[in-house]
């Protein structure tokens, strides 16, 4: 009895403690504190940052009423509540994303401290969340003291239609000492190319292909670095390595299709620019910039370029060129170049990372001292090479997606790419290297000249990608579906790449437009790219054309006769709105709203009786299979989606004259094609399974003949031997048409599927990632396993949209709002599929959407993050049959029955975790 009284004393006292102190267990608190997408981002130069954080709290139905954010100039200020350059003061809102920082002016060379805390639904207190940070850039052209440096490598003036041009790599140093005890060392670092900044001996940073692709022209960004805790008392190196990058490099298929200049499109030579800011503890500065000061030279890198390779060769090594100590009096002085036309500002989105290392599954050997590594998967990256041997040893590496039948890679599709990197050893025991400035596209690396026979240690794949595809989970209970999810996940990793590529192997890898916004929304689901659109969208309004059009790829470095294609260009409309659906993110459209209208006004004045044509290089539903559908349909039907669209974007920025214009213009629109277009049977004049999927999503059929319409894409669909006919533009459409007329079963059908054409096909030919065409290769024909296609990409993510529906329809996770604080759950429900699980991290929090069979019993497992509310659609009519729990919902407060019909019944859930369970006839 003793013992159990001491026991309930010492419980009612420390609960008396935690509540002394201000704890409430059942309070819900902020984490996940993020700034303008980025968590604790370094050198950011937006002057009113938007704050956001996630909830978590036990229970259901929990929620923010309030918030208070403290932004502090030191974590001392912060840590004593004192909100010195912000005090947002406790304020009446359960916004918990897109906050824009209210304080003072932002300095240059800043770092500021922040937190906050939140009030729950019943008024509740939480603590203070733990501490984020962020610092500012330099947002002053007198902020910046260098000049951009280089060395001078001589220009070969050589016919490069015959033989390539690849400079050698730039080596950079500078030796410095600090005067005093360093506090905080900052170094702003940027190129016209690429560079790898070194410090001390080791790389700083992780970053690949610094500082990213943009229009040079009319921007240039740079980096910050924290190098505090890398700076020695006495002597120390910085140092830089730089390349010709997309800035003089070779681009895209310019080479391939002889264009007057296949090279340096936006200047000759690279060279860099930095800055260290030293402040020493005694409160004093000191800035060491680049300038003639600097040392310059060659090295091992021979040759650099994205889409060619590297070549290393180790026997001229300046050991120890980036450390003290080093003897540099045969370097020379660098070359110093003018300032670029491009405004200096902090790259918006994610550098490339390493995102994963990949051991190979075996080594084969084709022939004689050709070894090939398997690496398990397509992925984009490059080949870690580990080796000992002679010195001048000449190993190569050559990489190919698929292999011929006689074992060796295949290198046709890689066209004029010549993707080889080479390494000579220096012949000094065990060495490891990686090269810096290129990539490839690979699942299979070829190497030759190996001294010896190489085990699977000598390569190591290094996945190379801007985005971490972690944002969401999804599993259904036919296994072919399955590995089609991770082959999209490996898809997106692999043209994720500072840009969405169409694709990471050939002579191309461009920003494509027509393949980035109909995987737009899909993109969202795998990953959070809302910092990578942002800088693609950037790129994307830089690339307008002066009279309107947005091109067929973004950046725009060369153009060919007919700069766009709609479908394409309507990129400018449909990103930036999913960005704006998906993130609550009202800032990117107000970026591109004048570049939008005069996209508008383009299509207007292009167009004929509210109807646009085919116009520019028109690229259609390319790869369709035996259906084609006009281009005069497909610009018709984007021009009506652009306008919708945009009626909803205006209506966001609280632009009612604007909202009411282009919401006129689409009913015009609508008017006009269906005359053209649309018979009073239902049927469309063409024909095609696109067809039928534009006009039904573009919501351009009339009202009384859409579900006519949908039962005509739905029978052509079942003749077709439940098949597609469909390409880029229409396979995901036609699936996101069939769940919104009643045709699920039809959809799961089509996504099961595994004869040609179908996603099944590929993968039951053994893909690891999406193709760019239906049928790229057979593992059993004998002439596919061959092919030398110009046009045939094993990494394309272009298919790989159906991913949407994926998350839209199979498992039913949707917003009824911007930024998912008002869900749907309304999964796709059919006997098709025994079951479906599906997750998503939104902007607001985890949601997850489950259902399976058991026997005639339906089960349906939802998560709905604190802070929102949910609507979930039951396929029942029988309220009554329908248990949460153990509990007839009827009976249960925190569910609200919304409605009922013969197809279902809604309800309206709080936060919190659910399973509903009801019997099925």
């Amino acid at each position: 009895m003793k013992i159990k009284f001491l026991t309930l004393f010492i419980t009612l006292l420390s609960s008396s403690l935690l509540f002394s102190q201000g704890v409430n267990s059942r309070a819900i608190t902020a984490k996940e504190l993020r700034l303008e997408y980025h968590v604790n981002p370094k050198g950011i130069d937006v002057l009113k940052p938007r704050f956001s954080w996630v909830l978590s709290g036990e229970g259901r139905g929990r929620a923010q009423t309030s918030y208070r954010i403290l932004v502090s100039s030191s974590q001392k200020a912060l840590d004593k509540n004192e909100g010195d350059v912000w005090d947002s003061g406790k304020t009446a809102s359960n916004n918990t994303n897109q906050i824009v920082y209210n304080g003072i002016s932002l300095t240059s060379n800043r770092t500021y401290f922040w937190k906050v805390k939140v009030w729950d639904e019943s008024s509740a207190e939480s603590n203070w969340s733990q501490t984020a940070h962020w610092s500012m850039g330099l947002l002053k052209f007198s902020n910046w003291k260098g000049l951009f440096i280089s060395h001078d490598v001589g220009y070969d003036k050589t016919d490069k239609y015959n033989s390539l041009y690849l400079p050698p790599a730039r080596y950079l140093r500078k030796s410095f000492t600090p005067a005093k005890k360093v506090k905080k060392a900052t170094v702003y670092t940027t190129a016209l190319g690429l560079y790898e900044l070194r410090l001390n001996g080791s790389k700083v940073g992780d970053d690949y292909f610094a500082p990213g692709w943009t229009d040079y022209n009319k921007r240039l960004y740079y980096q910050t670095y924290d190098i505090t805790e890398s700076i020695n008392q006495g002597e120390n190196v910085i140092g830089a390595v730089i390349a010709d990058g997309w800035y003089a490099g070779y681009i895209g298929y310019g080479l391939l299709v002889r264009l007057d200049k296949v090279r340096e499109y936006y200047g000759v030579n690279p060279s860099f620019m930095g800055q260290i800011h030293l402040e020493y503890q005694d409160g004093t500065t000191e800035i060491i910039a680049t300038d003639r000061s600097w040392k310059s030279s060659q090295g091992a890198i021979r040759e650099a370029d994205i889409l060619m390779g590297e070549v290393y060769d180790a026997t001229m090594e300046n050991t120890g060129w980036d450390a003290p100590g080093y003897n540099d009096v045969s370097w020379k002085k660098p070359k110093v170049y003018t300032y670029p036309n491009g405004e200096l500002q902090v790259h918006p989105g994610g550098l490339v990372k390493n995102t994963e290392r990949i051991r190979p599954l075996k080594i084969t050997e084709p022939e004689p001292g050709t070894y090939v590594f398997d690496m398990g998967k397509n992925i984009a990256g490059i080949a870690e090479l580990k080796v000992q041997g002679p010195k001048g040893t000449k190993i190569q590496l050559r990489f190919g997606e698929i292999l011929k039948r006689d074992g060796n890679i295949q290198t046709g599709n890689l066209r004029l790419a010549r993707a080889t990197d080479t390494y000579i050893l220096k012949g000094d025991g065990v060495e490891v290297w990686q090269p810096k400035f290129t990539y490839h596209g690979f699942q299979y690396v070829e190497v030759t000249g190996f001294p010896g026979k190489p085990d699977l240690d000598a390569i190591t794949g290094i996945v190379l990608s801007s985005t971490v595809n972690e944002a969401s989970t999804f599993s259904a209970s036919n296994a072919m579906n399955n590995q089609l999810y991770e082959n999209i996940k490996t898809t997106q990793s692999a043209n994720f790449f500072d840009i969405p590529t169409d694709c990471p192997q050939r002579d191309e890898r461009l920003g494509w437009l027509g393949d980035a916004q109909t995987y737009m929304r899909s993109a969202t689901y795998n990953a959070d790219v809302a910092p990578f659109m942002t800088k693609f969208l950037v790129d994307l309004d830089d690339a307008q054309r002066w009279y309107g059009a947005y091109p067929n790829f973004a950046p725009f470095p060369y153009s060919r006769p007919a700069q766009y294609s709609p479908a394409w260009m309507d990129a400018g409309v449909i990103i930036p709105y999913n960005m704006y659906k998906v993130y609550n993110d009202t800032r990117v459209l107000e970026y591109m709203y004048e570049g939008m209208e005069k996209f508008m006004e383009f299509q207007a004045d292009a167009s004929t009786d509210f109807i646009r044509p085919g116009g520019g290089n028109n690229w259609g539903d390319w790869l369709s299979v035996n259906e084609t559908t006009s281009h005069g349909y497909v610009g018709a039907s984007f021009y009506g989606f652009d306008a919708k669209l945009l009626a909803e974007m205006a209506e966001a920025l609280g632009k009612k004259e604007d909202a009411a214009k282009y919401k006129t213009l689409f009913e015009n629109i609508k008017k006009a094609f269906v005359k053209k277009y649309i018979l009073d049977t239902g049927y469309t004049s063409e024909d095609t399974q696109t067809t039928y999927a534009f006009a039904l999503y573009f919501d351009l059929f009339p009202e009384e003949l859409a579900q006519k319409g949908a039962d005509r894409l739905a029978e052509k669909i079942k003749k077709n031997g439940f098949k597609f006919s469909t390409g880029f533009l229409g396979t995901k459409h036609v699936m996101l048409v069939l769940s919104q007329y009643g045709y699920d079963d039809l959809a799961y059908k089509l996504f099961k599927q595994t004869e040609y054409p179908s996603w099944g096909y590929s993968v039951e030919n053994g893909s690891t990632s999406i193709w760019e065409r239906w049928n790229s290769y057979t593992k059993d024909d004998a002439e596919n396993s061959d092919l030398n296609g110009k046009m045939n990409s094993f990494s394309h993510y272009a298919f790989g949209s159906v991913a949407e529906w994926m998350f839209l329809h199979a498992a039913g996770i949707d917003t009824e709002d911007s930024g998912y604080r008002n869900i749907i759950i309304k999964p796709a429900i059919s006997k098709e599929m025994d079951f479906i699980n599906g997750s998503y991290k939104s902007i607001n929090g985890h949601i997850s959407s489950a259902w399976n069979w058991k026997g005639n019993k339906l089960i349906m497992n939802i998560e709905i993050p604190v802070n929102t509310r949910a609507k979930v659609y039951i396929p029942t009519s029988n309220v009554f049959n329908i248990k949460e729990g153990n509990k007839a919902i009827s009976k249960l407060s925190e569910i609200k029955i919304l409605k009922s019909n013969s197809k279902e019944t809604v309800l309206e859930i709080g936060s919190g975790n659910y399973v509903f369970s009801t019997k099925m006839q």
